[in-house]
């Protein structure tokens, strides 16, 4: 299987659908045994491989290789039980939080779009209004991020204020979400470049600080701003001919 579930076509379809969990099939965690011996009887070929539901009800599983063919054909039937698609009740509810967030999208509301996805993700159930909540919160996650961006760049061009102004949008916007404690990171951040002194000390200050936040978008204001655009060469003078026109005689 290490060479089936890599595959773009596998990975991308069981990431939407599920979270792996790895189990020792030498020493498999008791719920995990008991689930398997009752659901796959007789079951004698590695891998054993189940889906379940959040809450540990059996949707599908098998025993022994699958290339990717049948490995999609596995994916399809867990796709289709009933046990994990939403209630008629669910799909209502998620329908209008969908409608509620698509406008505040538009708006550039994100703080709205962020709320409702919240309230989605306390039901359980795949239906595509779910979808369309998902696909909105990465629009939300995707305007932070370009934010975030703006900032670092402002920062590197030395302006603070519209850094700062960037950043603070974004807390704003989805305060309680990891953009926001990315924000924050960027604060910090901030506060640590503006402590800086010049010169060589600084320059050695700079490179520390860039070390400490290499794991971040922020380790870039840390670095030696770009070099002002040279002027271009004067315009050199044309070569004195003599007064002489071309032709002359």
């Amino acid at each position: 299987m290490e060479r089936v579930l890599p595959g773009s076509e596998v990975k991308d379809r069981i990431q939407d659908l599920a979270v792996g969990l790895a189990a020792d099939c030498d020493a498999p965690e008791a719920d995990v045994e008991r689930l398997m011996r009752e659901n796959l009887k007789g079951a004698n070929m590695l891998p054993f491989a189940a889906f379940v539901t959040h809450d540990g009800k059996w949707v599908g599983g098998f025993s022994g290789f699958r290339d990717a063919a049948e490995f999609l054909k596995v994916l399809d039937a867990a796709e289709q039980s009933p046990l994990i698609q939403a209630s008629e009740a669910t799909r209502k509810k998620l329908g209008g939080l969908a409608d509620k967030a698509t406008k505040a999208a538009e708006a550039g509301d994100w703080k709205t779009v962020a709320t409702a996805c919240r309230e989605a993700a306390k039901s359980s159930g795949r239906c595509p209004e779910r979808k369309a909540l998902v696909a909105l919160r990465k629009k939300a996650g995707a305007w932070a991020s370009g934010r975030l961006d703006e900032a670092v760049a402002a920062a590197r061009a030395g302006d603070v204020a519209k850094a700062q102004a960037a950043i603070a949008d974004v807390r704003k916007q989805l305060a309680g979400d990891p953009e926001a404690d990315d924000a924050d990171t960027g604060t910090k951040a901030l506060r640590r470049l503006a402590a800086i002194p010049a010169g060589e000390a600084g320059a050695r200050n700079r490179e520390k600080a860039a070390v400490e936040y290499r794991e971040s978008r922020w380790a870039a204001i840390f670095e030696p701003a770009p070099d002002a655009a040279k002027p271009d060469d004067p315009a050199k003078p044309e070569p004195d001919d003599g007064g002489i026109e071309e032709g002359g005689g």
